[in-house]
């Protein structure tokens, strides 16, 4: 099954906030924030149900700790060979 290389440490992203120029933060996997025990749960049954979540991407929530921006980033997952 494809990984997120995000979420495995295998690269790292940077991008500063849009409003006030400070470097935005990675807080998770969006569906991580769903609800209540959405970050206790498989993956895989978020697929196609929110925000494009599928094999192909993983999207992660990143977010600006001085004014509190926050902005979804799509990560294309690696193939395991």
């Amino acid at each position: 099954m494809p990984v997120c290389p995000i979420c495995n440490g295998f690269t790292t992203f940077y991008e500063n906030c849009p409003l006030c120029g400070l470097p935005l933060q990675d807080a998770g996997v969006i569906q991580d924030f769903y609800d209540d025990y959405s970050a206790y749960l498989e993956q895989d049954i978020y697929e196609d149900g929110y925000r494009h979540n599928n094999h192909a991407v993983c999207v992660h929530l990143f977010v600006c700790p001085h004014c509190h921006f926050d902005t979804n980033v799509s990560f294309r997952r690696l193939n395991q060979d």
